[in-house]
């Protein structure tokens, strides 16, 4: 289910949200923190960590990384 596609874009869509609501002044600093990049290598490690976990951890874990972008 956690496939590296489906938290990429589980990824972009919190980055995005997090541009959104952020004030003008921090804009360029959230924007040089969320770039393609960024987020692709954050999706990979992710992805890698989670081969080695049972599934209710999995979920779990997932939030939280994505929560701490």
């Amino acid at each position: 289910m956690y496939d590296y596609p489906y938290v990429l874009e589980l990824l972009r869509v919190t980055a995005a949200d997090l541009q959104r609501r952020a004030l003008s002044s921090e804009k360029e600093r959230i924007a040089r923190m969320i770039t393609e990049r960024t987020l692709r290598n954050r999706a990979l490690a992710i992805t890698h960590r989670l081969s080695g976990m049972a599934e209710p951890q999995r979920q779990h874990y997932v939030a939280a990384a994505v929560r701490r972008l």
